[in-house]
């Protein structure tokens, strides 16, 4: 693989509530996790790639600033 296909497989987290990248802590031992901001279950995890396309983070709403995936 070269450097920039793993730079896109770091896993990511998105909360759903919030509409953005977050932190998060892990419940027990499945995959599920909860958002630091704003504590609820309601978080995607994937490649910063896949997340990305899938909510389309790289296209800025109407009158809003572009979202900025943290590396």
């Amino acid at each position: 693989m070269t450097e920039e296909n793993l730079q896109d497989c770091d896993i990511i987290f998105y909360c759903k509530d919030c509409e953005e990248v977050v932190e998060t802590n892990r419940v027990g031992r499945k995959y599920v996790y909860t958002c630091k901001k704003c504590g609820t279950k309601n978080v995607a995890f994937g490649t910063k790639k896949s997340i990305s396309s899938f909510f389309r983070l790289d296209e800025p709403k109407p009158g809003e600033k572009k979202v900025v995936v943290p590396k």
